[in-house]
């Protein structure tokens, strides 16, 4: 098995690169990722890697994207799409540039599968929990309407659209995977998909003159969702094989939640420190509570997430302190 991993320098490609390469297809790796928010260091040796953007144009004189060149020398038989600008503070700062980045990057890839697969490519489209806004159904169906609350979101959402419309214009294998609050080792302080247990493990076992604080009352609850969970979903999409993708999507998350007091104390707890918290007001617009509904990802993929939270914020403290990298 062949794949493509666009953003597999990041945190989420970075774990999923090497669930590739660990899983018994023994699939060929090539990672695509401009390293605008990937980490150059993120290699794994039995990868390929190249640095570009998906939509840049390597040859002024053709019309081939970046992605086109690599899907026609490559000839995957998936492309895990993950690249983005994922970070929803920085989307409602540049709602133009976030969304001309993520969503031609994404028109990219579809059409780079469209055009170039010498047979059926299954592109696996990496969306978020973020278009469900703040849902007040709980747990959270796939087929809760879409209400997304930033430009972020609205990416998001929007990109299903096209894989839908694409699934259905040129019928081309494509599904959809909403990942909830994704936690786990590679996920670095004020990254991408960084979160409060980032936060507060890069204040406990990197640098201690970082301020720890909680926005809130402490009682907003998220379903948190391992990276390992996520990488499985991944490959279970990316293996099904009982019929061809139209779109569908599914949440992939863990089907439990916890509210940051409960992280705080599992923390203190794992680590032996007290965490002496700034309290700031909420954040305007922030969502009270998530929980997905994962029961279509494990009745049609085979989806088994790991529920044991306390384990997966364990693994991940062991990485702040034993492995995490400055620079």
């Amino acid at each position: 098995m062949r794949a493509i991993v666009s953003g597999g320098s990041g945190f989420v490609g970075h774990n999923l690169v090497r669930a590739l390469l660990d899983d018994r297809a023994k699939w060929e790796v090539l990672v695509i990722d401009n390293l605008s928010s990937g980490k150059s260091w993120n290699k794994w040796p039995e990868a390929e890697y190249i640095t570009t953007a998906l939509e840049a144009r390597l040859h002024a004189t053709q019309g081939d994207t970046a992605v086109d060149t690599f899907v026609k020398g490559f000839n995957p038989d998936v492309i895990f799409h993950l690249a983005a600008v994922p970070r929803v503070s920085y989307s409602v700062d540049y709602p133009y540039e976030t969304t001309q980045s993520n969503l031609l990057s994404t028109m990219a890839v579809l059409d780079a599968a469209r055009k170039h697969g010498k047979h059926n490519i299954r592109v696996v489209y990496t969306s978020s929990s973020s278009i469900y806004g703040g849902a007040d159904l709980l747990p959270t169906p796939t087929d809760y309407p879409a209400d997304p609350k930033s430009p972020y979101a609205m990416q998001k959402w929007q990109g299903e659209e096209w894989c839908r419309l694409y699934a259905d214009l040129y019928k081309l294998d494509v599904v959809c995977l909403r990942y909830f609050n994704v936690v786990g080792p590679h996920s670095y302080y004020g990254g991408a998909y960084s979160t409060v247990l980032a936060a507060w493990m890069y204040h406990l076992y990197v640098d201690s003159s970082t301020k720890p604080f909680l926005e809130g009352d402490g009682l907003q609850s998220r379903d948190f969702c391992s990276v390992d969970n996520v990488t499985q979903a991944n490959i279970l999409a990316a293996m099904y094989d009982k019929n061809h993708f139209s779109g569908e999507a599914f949440n992939i998350a863990q089907g439990t939640s916890h509210t940051l007091l409960d992280c705080k104390e599992i923390l203190e707890r794992i680590s032996g420190k007290t965490l002496n918290l700034e309290m700031k007001p909420s954040r305007v617009g922030d969502v009270r509570h998530t929980l997905a509904d994962v029961s279509s990802a494990k009745s049609i993929l085979g989806y088994s997430p790991d529920t044991d939270f306390e384990s997966q914020v364990r693994k991940m403290a062991d990485w702040y302190e034993s492995s995490y990298r400055q620079n």
